[in-house]
């Protein structure tokens, strides 16, 4: 029995981290090829900024965004929070 449960514990926590998204720099937001991707991590996170307002990739994708804006160099990248 034991064994049972300690096997359905260890499943489940080996599937928690599947869904989760890889960070993505400030750079690579900034990058011409990613302007798309950008956009569309810019709109998700201004939608529901509740719950992803403050991910990693929301705060680079909203810096990279600014930089653009503004065209003011910012090196700071959050992505290692």
């Amino acid at each position: 029995m034991k064994k049972i449960i300690l096997t359905s514990f260890l499943l489940a926590l080996g599937f928690t981290g599947c869904g989760e998204e890889q960070t993505k720099t400030i750079e690579y937001y900034m990058q011409h090829e990613n302007a798309q991707e950008l956009d569309a991590k810019v709109k998700e996170c201004k939608n529901n900024p509740g719950e992803i307002g403050m991910t990693p990739n929301c705060i680079n994708a909203s810096k990279a965004a600014m930089q653009k804006r503004s065209h003011a160099p910012d090196t700071t990248d959050y992505s290692k929070w």
